[in-house]
């Protein structure tokens, strides 16, 4: 309060005094104003401020022949001085200014008119209800109070029969008089006067008889005779009018042990009901934040039970739904999006009943109810980039719970962090909550004197979650102080300031014993267990459980339908993306950057004058397409992983809030699936634009887009996986690469299948270890629609598929079938190398029995003698007939490739028949056909052309122009251009995206499932 607003003050209590010149009245009212100036000054300017009156006393008590005058001119200055005044004192404060001008004109005495008018003025120009002003002025003028003021007024006394029935009573035997206590509703104040002749004790302090005294929070009133009436007990009573909907809460004998085996709290009883903010306090580790877990369902119990009016939280989970909040130590806000935006949500999410001008204008109300309606449009922000303040954070925590009525609230150091400024708002504001009617449980680790005072009870813990205290806080203070013997073992508060330090309880719960030097020693002197025993003895044992209360008060929380869930979580996520602006940068920049850094320096060009007259870039020369292709699809994965791999551990600590709500998982999940194919979509069409462009491959853009985008949401999928199986975001990004380097190893590119280590390798197809990678589909899918669906190859590819097919059959499958044959021939009769016999028939009746099947449409084309094939019954002549039969093959496939080339060539001469054709067909050529490619997919450089596997002849050469007719999907050999699907065949390209979407929804159901955290709590309890 400033020097000024005090002086104005001094003068007005001097002017009311004024109009009364009694000796006794001036000597009365300023013991009021000693008083007043002692509630708010320090004692040294109390003597100035008293001085200062006494000088303004004496001009206004001067005697004149114009006394009607002076009257006049003291209430324009009564006037003025209150206008003065009115712009700095909080309501609060000038009603407390009232209550000091009406305890100072009737002190002692009968005010005077003139007097009675002041103040009136004072009331009036305060802007102070006229109803609650007369209830303010008849409570200390000790008068009666009619039915209506009686609402507002509380006895504490014995002889309670006669008393007044519009008056609420609280029994106090042993009390002779009456304790009176006003409740002042406007600021939620409390003012107490006693009227007998007992020492009645105010925090400590004795009440003066007829004299008005605030009564603070935390405050307690004694007697010698009688049992403690606390701060709680009074509001109780007086919010019981306003409180229709009970609430009875009962933690019985609750222990939780940790998965680890340790126990974390031990035989826990807790009995509360409607109205009250409990704090729970104890040494760090003593189990506090592990209590709160419990007393809100997200822990279950080892024993016992957590009930809410007769409902196990537990295990009648549904019953609950939206009846629990819990506001967690961290801040559990989306810092992208706006303080209105955060609260907007949830709300959505909460009241699936209101329509969007019923919900913003809740929104608005609740915010405006914790002073953040002028906060509303700023981003939240994150502690290193803060736009709202901490007590802020703090507030908009709670309101997030605040919007739905919870009828249970956790909370979890609210205080943490925060200037005591901020502290002191946030815990009035629980404790207006309480007030309203609910149940608040807060942990709290050490606070001030007057946010220990403001807990109705107090539950404290020691280490092992051994219960050490429960009851009143002031009463915590005398208890521990008289279990451990100190001599001031009744005075909890501080007897002149009437401040509490919850420290005396810690000092005394973990004192330590000294060793025979005075040095303290690590061991306590009085153990948990030991406290544990004392708290049984003294409290525990006297605990009543509360009764059931009935069902749960109705609240307007109703949850949307799943479709709406998923709009909301959606909507959340996008806005919250494109809120972070560096994010969405990045995210947008990566892929086409990537793509334009990949591009350039695989853009290799070749100087030949038989290519152009300068030289220059022909991408029929470029020699790293296929590494291009290769990396694209490395780069899809890296990208697609690293895009999604923290979504939902981001989310961990929002859902866990959420969870109270039961909203649905699977709406959660698809929209994040949503989102991040959404963003693939973009960013791989980005890639593809800028890397097709660079490169100039032309005409495959769609090819190009559909592969990388379907290969990136693999990669969504297995990155939310990650996301949703690990705890830690740096465990996820180790992850990265070790998921990374199998997908470069085993894609068939680096490392050929048939090179890898004989426990893996395969000469026939594709080995198991790479038919799992993403990596090998992809990459082949796009090469062979690179290779075939180009502008040029498409027209040829039939003709060449056909071409050198038969060549392959005529030149090297004949062939090698009729060394088998001669050797069978020259070792007929020979007992040594009949082994060698049987494997040679083995693999001639095994690809001729192929060859009958692939040519069953042609019967005369099919061997004849098959069964004969046998040691037992194969002869010279029947490999005289082998031959036979392979030469005829041989002028078949001739015929074949001959008709196949021919066509060829008549479809190459009719585009090169003029000289405008011919230049337009290579640039054709050029423009689409590429070197590099047809040399992988082909395998030109391989020494093997075939290759024997078992009793199989392996094809090691023109792999793209393979006929897989005899291979299941996954034998097809790798470039193969059709995979056997359904009974049919499938163009690779995709069939192999099929097989990706088949693998992506397999990793979709088991984050769906959440399969894999299931295992690995079966593997967890199994090792226990």
């Amino acid at each position: 309060m400033s020097e000024r607003i005090l002086k104005a003050l001094m003068q007005l209590f001097a002017i009311v005094a004024g109009s009364e010149a009694e000796s006794d009245s001036e000597n009365s009212g300023r013991n009021v104003v000693a008083q007043f100036l002692h509630g708010i000054l320090s004692k040294s300017l109390v003597q100035e401020y008293l001085t200062i009156f006494d000088d303004y006393s004496k001009v206004h008590h001067k005697r004149g022949k114009a006394k009607r005058k002076k009257m006049a001119v003291n209430s324009v200055k009564v006037l003025k001085i209150c206008t003065q005044i009115n712009a700095e004192l909080t309501q609060r404060q000038k009603i407390i200014v009232l209550i000091w001008l009406l305890e100072f004109i009737y002190t002692d005495r009968e005010a005077s008119e003139q007097e009675v008018e002041f103040v009136d003025t004072v009331a009036e120009t305060f802007n102070i209800d006229r109803e609650e002003y007369h209830e303010l002025r008849d409570f200390i003028c000790n008068l009666n109070q009619d039915e209506r003021s009686g609402q507002n007024l509380l006895t504490i006394g014995e002889e309670l029969d006669n008393a007044d029935p519009f008056v609420k009573h609280i029994y106090a035997k042993g009390v002779e008089g009456h304790v009176r206590v006003l409740r002042i509703a406007s600021v939620n104040e409390y003012i107490l006067r006693y009227n007998g002749k007992d020492n009645i004790y105010l925090n400590g302090q004795i009440v003066q008889r007829d004299k008005s005294s605030i009564l603070s929070r935390g405050a307690s009133i004694r007697a010698s005779k009688m049992k403690p009436v606390y701060y709680s007990d009074i509001i109780s009573r007086f919010m019981s009018d306003f409180n229709t909907s009970k609430v009875s809460f009962e933690a019985h004998d609750i222990s939780y042990q940790f998965p680890n085996g340790n126990i974390g709290l031990q035989s826990i009883n807790i009995f509360e009901d409607t109205g009250k903010m409990i704090g729970i306090m104890g040494g760090s580790g003593s189990g506090k934040s592990t209590l709160l877990n419990v007393l809100n369902g997200n822990y279950t119990p080892s024993t016992g039970s957590v009930k809410v009016n007769g409902i196990d939280i537990h295990r009648e989970k549904e019953k609950m739904e939206g009846a629990i909040g819990y506001v967690a130590q961290d801040d559990l806000l989306i810092e992208e999006l706006t303080v209105f935006q955060n609260l907007y949500y949830t709300g959505k999410l909460c009241f699936a009943d209101l329509d969007e001008d019923e919900l913003v204008a809740l929104v608005e109300k609740t915010l405006a109810d914790l002073g953040l309606l002028d906060k509303k449009d700023l981003k939240v922000g994150n502690p290193l980039e803060k736009t709202i303040s901490g007590g802020q954070r703090k507030r908009l925590n709670i309101a997030l719970e605040l919007i739905r009525e919870p009828t249970v609230l956790y909370v979890d150091e609210p205080t943490s962090g925060l200037s005591s400024r901020d502290s002191e708002n946030i815990m009035d504001l629980l404790k207006e909550l309480a007030l309203k009617g609910k149940l608040i449980f807060v942990v709290i680790h050490q606070p001030s004197s007057d946010l220990f005072k403001m807990f109705d009870k107090l539950f404290f813990l020691d280490q092992g979650g051994y219960t050490a205290f429960y009851g009143n806080p002031i009463d915590s203070v005398t208890y521990f102080k008289k279990q451990a013997h100190f001599a001031n073992s009744d005075e909890g508060d501080c007897f002149a300031c009437g401040n509490v330090n919850p420290e005396d309880i810690f000092n005394i719960i973990e004192s330590k014993l000294v060793d025979e030097y005075g040095n303290q020693t690590a061991i306590r002197k009085t153990s948990p267990e030991e406290w544990y025993e004392t708290y049984k003895e003294n409290i525990g044992n006297k605990l009543e459980r509360q009764p059931a209360a009935g069902e749960l008060p109705e609240t307007p929380f109703k949850l949307p339908n799943l479709l709406n869930q998923f709009k909301v979580f959606i909507t959340r996520d996008v806005l919250a993306k494109l809120t972070n602006r560096q994010y969405m940068l990045i995210n947008l920049i990566e892929a086409p950057f990537l793509a334009g850094v990949l591009a350039f320096f695989l853009k290799y060009f070749i100087f030949r004058d038989d290519v152009t007259e300068t030289g220059g870039y022909l991408f029929r020369y470029n020699e790293n397409i296929p590494q291009f292709i290769f990396i694209s699809v490395i780069v899809a994965l890296f990208i697609g992983l690293t895009v999604s791999s923290e979504e939902i551990i981001r989310d961990k600590r929002i859902r866990a809030r959420e969870s109270f709500l039961n909203l649905s998982r699977s709406s959660y999940i698809t929209s994040k699936i949503g989102v991040m194919f959404a963003m693939s979509a973009i960013q791989m069409l980005l890639f593809v634009i800028v890397g097709c462009w660079l490169l100039e491959i032309k005409g495959l853009t769609w090819y190009y887009w559909v592969g990388l985008f379907t290969t990136s949401c693999f990669a969504n999928m297995l990155g939310l996986n990650i996301s949703a199986n690990f705890n830690s975001a740096k465990v996820i990004y180790i992850l990265i690469p070790i998921m990374i380097i199998p997908q470069l190893l085993f894609s068939g590119v680096i490392v050929r299948f048939d090179k890898l280590h004989p426990l893996f390798a395969s000469q026939k197809s594709v080995p198991f270890i790479g038919n799992v990678m993403a990596s090998r589909w992809a990459y082949e899918g796009l090469a062979v629609a690179q290779f075939k669906e180009n502008e040029y190859n498409k027209t040829f590819f039939h003709l060449d598929q056909r071409r050198k097919y038969a060549n392959w059959k005529k030149d090297s499958w004949v062939k090698a079938l009729s060394n088998k044959a001669g050797d069978v021939r020259r070792n007929l009769n020979n007992e040594e190398k009949a082994a060698i016999t049987a494997h040679d028939l083995s693999v001639l009746k095994n690809e001729l029995t192929k060859e009958a099947e692939y040519l069953k449409f042609t019967p005369s084309m099919t061997f004849s003698r098959l069964d004969e094939l046998t040691p037992v019954s194969c002869t010279s002549e029947l490999m005289d007939d082998v031959d036979t039969y392979l030469n005829s093959l041989i002028e078949h496939y001739r015929d074949h490739f001959n008709s196949a080339d021919s066509e060829k060539e008549n479809i190459i001469e009719e585009m090169t028949l003029t000289a405008e054709k011919k230049e337009e067909y290579f640039a054709l050529l050029n423009d689409n056909s590429n070197e590099s490619l047809e040399k992988f997919a082909t395998n030109r450089n391989g020494l093997e052309i075939i290759s024997e596997h078992g009793d199989e002849l392996i094809q090691k050469k023109d792999l793209i122009y393979t006929q897989p007719f005899h291979s299941t999907f996954f034998e097809s050999p790798f470039y193969s251009p059709e995979k056997r699907v359904f009974g049919g065949f499938m163009h690779t390209f995709w069939a192999n995206m099929l097989l990706i979407w088949t693998m992506t929804l397999a990793l979709a159901t088991t984050l769906y499932t959440d399969i894999f955290k299931k295992i690995a709590n079966l593997f967890s309890k199994s090792a226990k």
